[in-house]
């Protein structure tokens, strides 16, 4: 049996139209092989690369075809190997050395001196030199923008909210200035700021759109108009990179002063450098930020998948019952979710364009850390990333889950987060069960206790009233009733009212109380 939320329908025609749009298939020759270029993009300087003439066009980013044949590779960590190459990892500085001083003219692609670690060329001169004792032989894999499935195959509980030019005001960031995110360094692991091609139908603009989404200007909102962005062409005119060049810029960009990484891009193979790259960054107590990817898979890409990146995930622009998208990975290791259907970003030549998935959403978090940065001189990049998961919005289920992790990034919680008084319940999630259960979960989103609430749900007319004892700061619980699924699905519809009162109407911000809305059941 399958359930949609309706109305919107103009956007569910949009979704569909943009299932249709292909990309076309990356062609694995034509990686770029040359060094990561990182050079400081002035906010003036990005938005002259977009051109002066302001065009307007839209289009749905990163869409394309689905990988064919996916064998679980996300999963085992096996990935996708570029052929012809391996990556060399020494136990010592003397058997690096030895090595880099022996290797054959033309055999040495790359070389990362802090993590002992070589890009090679792969054949039969390797094994003449492969000693077991000094050295381990190692893949290199693709690195990608995540890409959206081509075909609708579950639509999920949800026609989706479009985003618009409303992201940053979904995130808390409402009152955005100029100097959000002043002094603040953002290294964007993407592709380059000097694209060649202005083309729609090309991923060359990626990188132009997600800076857009960091640091807003032209069309796009951005949570830290005042960070500097630190380019890194990590991936070609296609979108694709591999392992190696992505390690080898995380590990330049620490040394060259960011506090926030960004990495709108994933990979199914699990890269001993790479990992190594994020644990030397976290050391350093700076920020990773990754895309959980678009697979529409119970797996989360790398290296969004490591211990201590902030996973980010995709919702849509629901301000009170935020909906995830179906194709935003899921797994335990999801942090938090950001808006990521229809975003307006920019794109080179003056254009528009609206992206969908997990990339915008990467890019908007990573703005919104560089803003507590600038706002809070004292943290860390990691504690500022800490704080932001820690107050995120619930959304969907009550507490932590696989969908949605902590919820919906919330600048305005982190920045209120000391200030007493703020009494502020919520409708954090409205999930329907078409076997005939409606939960809603409500959170206290204030810095108050509060005690003796009153939730009430109405299903198709007969409403139920909750009780619960009280609620701690940050606390989410839901509740719970049932329906008659036999007439529901002979009537084809199931309409869903939810409330939440604070005792002699004291709730500091009453906007998030109530949701309404109504679910259709096919029969």
């Amino acid at each position: 049996m399958t359930y949609l939320r309706y109305g919107l329908w103009g956007l569910a025609l949009l979704f569909g139209l943009w299932w249709a749009m292909d990309r076309g298939e990356m062609d694995g020759n034509k990686m770029k092989q040359e060094e990561p270029v990182a050079r400081p993009i002035s906010k003036a300087k990005l938005e002259g690369a977009m051109g002066q003439e302001e065009g307007k066009d839209s289009r749905m980013g990163g869409s394309g075809k689905a990988k064919e044949g996916f064998d679980g590779s996300m999963e085992t960590g096996s990935g996708d190997e570029i052929p012809g190459q391996k990556i060399l990892r020494f136990k010592n500085r003397a058997a690096y050395e030895r090595f880099l001083k022996g290797a054959p003219a033309g055999m040495v692609l790359g070389q990362i001196d802090g993590l002992r670690a070589v890009q090679v060329k792969d054949g039969e001169w390797l094994k003449s030199m492969a000693n077991a004792s000094e050295m381990e032989v190692g893949k290199n894999y693709y690195v990608a923008v995540p890409e959206l499935p081509a075909e609708v195959k579950a639509m999920g509980d949800a026609f989706y909210r479009g985003v618009g030019r409303d992201a940053v005001k979904l995130m808390g960031g409402e009152g955005v200035t100029s100097d959000w995110g002043k002094g603040v360094t953002v290294a964007l692991m993407d592709t380059s700021l000097s694209p060649k091609s202005v083309d729609l139908g090309s991923e060359e603009g990626h990188g132009i759109a997600m800076a857009s989404l960091i640091t807003g200007g032209g069309l796009a909102q951005g949570a830290a108009p005042g960070a500097t962005i630190l380019e890194y062409a990590v991936l070609d005119g296609v979108g694709r990179g591999d392992s190696f060049t992505l390690a080898k810029a995380i590990y330049a960009a620490v040394d060259q002063g960011a506090k926030v990484i960004n990495m709108s891009l994933g990979s199914t193979g699990d890269s001993s450098v790479v990992r190594d790259a994020v644990a030397y960054a976290l050391s350093k107590d700076v920020a990773l930020v990754a895309a959980t990817g678009n697979e529409a898979i119970n797996r989360v890409a790398y290296p969004a998948a490591y211990d201590g990146v902030v996973a980010v995930g995709s919702v849509d622009g629901d301000p009170v019952n935020a909906q995830h998208l179906y194709f935003s990975n899921r797994g335990a290791a999801v942090d938090v979710v950001a808006p990521g259907f229809a975003v307006v970003a920019n794109w080179p030549g003056g254009k528009m364009v609206e992206v969908s998935g997990t990339s915008g959403s990467t890019a908007l978090v990573s703005g919104a850390i560089a803003a507590i940065l600038s706002k809070e001189r004292n943290l860390t990049g990691k504690q500022a990333a800490e704080l932001l998961i820690r107050y995120a919005n619930d959304t969907g289920f009550a507490g932590v889950d696989d969908e949605t992790g902590r919820g919906v990034v919330n600048l305005q919680r982190v920045f209120e987060r000391n200030q007493r008084g703020i009494t502020d319940l919520a409708i954090a999630g409205v999930k329907l069960d078409p076997a005939g259960k409606v939960t809603v979960a409500v959170q206290n989103r204030g810095t108050e206790t509060v005690n003796s609430p009153t939730i009430e749900i109405t299903v198709n007319g007969a409403t139920r009233k909750f009780y619960p004892g009280s609620l701690a700061p940050n606390q989410s619980m839901a509740e719970s009733v049932q329906f008659d699924a036999a007439r529901a699905k002979q009537e084809g519809s199931v309409f869903v009212g939810a409330n939440v009162e604070v005792p002699r109407g004291s709730d500091t911000r009453n906007r998030n109380d109530m949701w309404t809305g109504g679910f259709t059941i096919s029969k």
